[in-house]
């Protein structure tokens, strides 16, 4: 067999599937892919929905809570994933709660076991300074690690009413 013909069994055989099946997942997760050490494509997917005030105010006082949350699934185990860290500023903030109910995503996807897919974290914002600040999160379960998409950024005022509520 003349190398010619080698090269282009490989492209028609080998490159072009692999191509195709990247694109797949990456629609299919409606994000960008995230590959383990190993080169495997990591199946944890989900999003940030929000990060504010109870009120829904993109702006929280020192005085306040801020609130984040969103969905976070593993595309071979289902829904809850392992774990969901919170991060401010690229610095961990903790551990959401996981588990509530999100029959939107659920829908989406076209799984049930997306149905607990929810996760949501809230704390003090006593400890960010007056200014906008960053909030991304991380879904860590059985098949790897994924940064959720659509990092949120929050803007922290300085408490006016020196926290008379």
């Amino acid at each position: 067999m003349k190398i010619a013909a080698v090269k282009s069994w490989i492209l028609c055989f080998a490159v072009v599937p692999a191509l195709l099946l990247a694109m797949y997942i990456i629609e299919r997760s409606g994000s960008t892919v995230h590959f383990h050490a190993s080169g495997a494509p990591a199946t944890e997917i989900g999003y940030v929905d929000g990060a504010r005030e109870s009120n829904r105010a993109e702006t929280v006082s020192t005085a306040g809570i801020l609130y984040v949350f969103g969905w976070a699934a593993d595309t071979a185990k289902g829904a809850p994933v392992d774990r969901v860290m919170v991060y401010v500023d690229g610095v961990s903030a903790g551990a959401a709660m996981l588990g509530a109910t999100r029959r939107d995503v659920a829908e989406h996807y076209g799984r049930s076991d997306y149905s607990k897919s929810g996760w949501n974290f809230s704390m003090s914002a006593s400890g960010l300074s007056p200014g906008e600040h960053t909030v991304a999160a991380t879904a860590y379960g059985p098949s790897g690690t994924a940064q959720l998409i659509s990092n949120r950024t929050v803007t922290i005022t300085a408490d006016s009413d020196a926290g008379r509520r």
